[in-house]
C-alpha cells in the first residue's frame, strides 16, 4: 500500500511523460514491495500524487532555483521494504528519472526519500491496516 508523492517544476512534463513517470514509478514501487503487477488488488492499493509547484519557488542556498530537481517521496508501510529492496528500488528511480526527465549538466535531477509508517500507523475506512493485512490484500506471498 505505497502512496508515492512527486513534486515538479510546473510545465517540465507535458501529461504523457506525467504519466508515464508515474506509471513507472508505481510499478518499480509494487516490484520492491514483492507484489504481482498482474494483480488488481495491488494496483488499486497504489496511490500516486503529482504536485507541480510554480516555478521561482524552489532555493538552494537562499537563492532561487532555475531547473529545480524533481522530489520524489515513497511511504510504505514498515517492513514492506528490506536494504536490498530499498537500494533496488532507488537504482530504478534513478533509472526512471533519467529516462523520462533527462540528467541535469553537473547535478542531480532529482532526490528519491523513502518513509516508513510504523506497523498500525496506516488507516483508512475507520481501521488500522497492519502489514500483513495490506501484504494480503496486495497478493505478496511472504517467505
Amino acid at each position: 500500500m505505497p502512496l508515492i508523492q512527486v513534486g515538479a517544476p510546473q510545465g517540465d512534463l507535458d501529461k504523457s511523460q506525467q504519466d508515464m513517470l508515474m506509471s513507472q514509478l508505481s510499478n518499480a514501487v509494487l516490484r520492491a514491495e514483492g507484489a504481482p503487477m498482474e494483480s488488481a488488488g495491488a494496483q488499486s492499493l497504489v496511490w500516486a500524487h503529482f504536485i507541480e509547484k510554480p516555478q521561482g519557488t524552489f532555493y538552494v542556498g537562499g537563492a532561487p532555483l532555475e531547473k529545480p530537481p524533481f522530489r520524489i517521496a515513497v511511504t510504505t508501510p514498515q517492513g514492506a521494504l528490506n536494504d536490498e529492496t530499498r537500494t533496488s528500488l532507488v537504482a530504478e528511480i534513478g533509472r526512471i528519472v533519467d529516462d523520462i526527465v533527462g540528467p541535469y549538466e553537473g547535478r542531480l535531477n532529482h532526490w528519491a526519500m523513502l518513509y516508513e509508517v510504523t506497523d498500525g500507523g496506516w488507516a483508512g475506512a475507520g481501521q488500522v491496516f497492519r502489514l500483513g493485512d495490506i501484504q494480503h490484500a496486495m497478493d505478496i506471498k511472504v517467505a
